[in-house]
């Protein structure tokens, strides 16, 4: 009876979260592509990148919601039941977690190869940008069709979905993608700490539209992935097993949400785009009004600041 309850509690819980998140998420992926796509200033090959990774956490947040109703309902599905239905999430939730990557490399290649960034086709980067993460998750897909069973699941979800073997291997193998992203970026960060001066404007707002974000997203998947990973290694099987591996998806969920919001708040490009868009919303226009006046301010400041300075 405990246990019931206990199970009815996780089910109330993980299904509420999946909504939340997919509200702000789906709004935020979705308000990041729409102004990337609007404005010409806001295009270039990363652009286009977060764009795909936008796409690929809009993907992800849609069929998190299956699962909130499963778990509202009680209804249980056998393992190649779940796994066919959601195979089109696991795709993108691996590719989701390389596309990252990618976007770290983007950095060292604006950075040592400027040239090449510009001249090369945007069909062609992005292509080339995209092959790895759809090849590393196309991998785990098959994987996952060629090993499922019928296992009766407490929850339809990617951890549970997997075959035994197939889930480690996923989880695993995202917790070394993501170390290696995490090396990368430290790298990028020392990098920018001795030479930034040097760097170029452009890069410089790259750079700091991204480090927030990548270490917000390497942070919330590394926990959500560390929950899955290590429960298995430590031990845990059954009922309590299955409780760990379900409320790991918070972590995961905040990783599909934050990183139009951190944009926002770090890019006052995107974020004057986005009240501009919005502005026949009273709070967006007096937002935007506001920030306006701020930037006026400070200009102004600067300027007189200048002028004393260049007298003295």
């Amino acid at each position: 009876m405990a246990m019931s309850t206990s199970r009815l509690v996780s089910q109330i819980i993980t299904a509420t979260e999946i909504v939340f998140f997919n509200i702000f998420g789906v709004f935020g992926n979705v308000n990041f592509i729409v102004l990337t796509m609007k404005n010409k200033s806001l295009k270039s090959n990363s652009s286009y990148l977060q764009c795909a990774l936008c796409f690929c956490h809009i993907i992800c947040l849609l069929f998190e919601l299956p699962n909130a109703g499963l778990s509202f309902s009680g209804v249980q599905w056998r393992r190649y039941e779940c796994f066919s239905v959601i195979s089109i999430y696991i795709f993108f939730i691996c590719a989701q977690a390389v596309i990252i990557q990618m976007m770290t490399l983007d950095i060292f290649i604006i950075i040592y190869f400027p040239a090449f960034y510009r001249s090369i086709a945007t069909w062609k980067y992005l292509t080339a940008m995209l092959v790895y993460p759809a090849i590393y998750s196309g991998i785990v897909v098959v994987w996952g069709f060629i090993a499922m069973d019928d296992e009766l699941l407490m929850f339809c979800n990617p951890p549970l979905s997997l075959e035994p073997t197939v889930s480690r291997f996923w989880t695993l193998s995202n917790v070394i993608i993501n170390t290696i992203t995490l090396v990368m970026f430290l790298t990028l960060m020392v990098i920018f700490y001795y030479k930034g001066k040097q760097q170029k404007s452009n890069t410089k707002k790259v750079m700091q539209r991204l480090k927030v974000s990548i270490l917000f997203f390497i942070c919330t998947w590394y926990m959500g992935l560390l929950i899955c990973d290590m429960s298995v290694a430590v031990g845990f099987t059954g009922e309590t097993l299955i409780l760990l591996l379900t409320h790991a998806v918070f972590f995961v969920l905040i990783s599909y949400t934050q990183f139009f919001y951190v944009v926002i708040w770090r890019s006052p490009e995107y974020r004057n785009k986005f009240l501009e868009m919005w502005s026949f919303i009273p709070c967006c226009k007096r937002l935007r009004a506001r920030f306006a006046e701020t930037s006026k301010d400070f200009v102004t400041v600067f300027s007189q600041a200048n002028s004393l300075t260049t007298k003295t």
